[in-house]
């Protein structure tokens, strides 16, 4: 069909690097409420899962692991640690070593490409008003504090010090400023 929008899924990458990011804090209480939410971590994971899972899973892990936290600030505290599981998956690894070596600010300038490992429709542009600040907008399921997670997780896997603001989010469309010494 001419013009039909593709699905909007995410890969087996990101539900693998958000449970690797999440050890040992996978307990049986965590894996139960996981599975009823489509995500087993004892079994093969399908090819694709549609984009909402990813708030449900968020939700469920803050709620079991993030429980003293407001839910924001759980989803940036695990969009950080999908970084570090995302950086064990064989993809995130080889990943990882090529964005250390492109530096900040083409590594920014690549987010889109390092995205779509997790699924087929988040987009990025980057712009950048100071030698060291950018203007990153993604385009994206509107979960803009597990992104800011991410992306302050990419800093640490850059060996980066900066902070990830959020600068506005409207509907899909999210715009964060990155601040980083350098």
């Amino acid at each position: 069909m001419a013009g039909a929008e593709l699905e909007r899924v995410i890969f087996p990458a990101q539900a693998e690097g958000l449970l690797r990011g999440l050890h040992p804090d996978v307990d049986d209480a965590l894996a139960s409420k996981l599975k009823t939410l489509a995500l087993d971590p004892s079994q093969p994971f399908p090819p694709a899962w549609p984009s909402s899972r990813l708030k449900e899973w968020l939700d469920a892990i803050s709620d079991v692991i993030y429980d003293s936290c407001t839910r924001d600030e759980a989803h940036r505290r695990i969009g950080r640690r999908f970084i570090d599981g995302w950086q064990c998956t064989m993809l995130g690894a080889a990943s990882a070593q090529l964005l250390k070596v492109l530096g900040t600010r083409r590594a920014l300038e690549r987010l889109t490409r390092a995205f779509r490992t997790g699924d087929n429709y988040t987009e990025s542009s980057v712009s950048f008003p100071g030698q060291t600040v950018a203007l990153v907008t993604v385009r994206s399921e509107p979960l803009p504090h597990y992104i800011a997670g991410v992306l302050d997780g990419g800093l640490a896997l850059l060996n980066v010090k900066g902070r990830v603001a959020i600068e506005s989010v409207s509907g899909d469309v999210m715009v964060f400023r990155i601040e980083w010494e350098g």
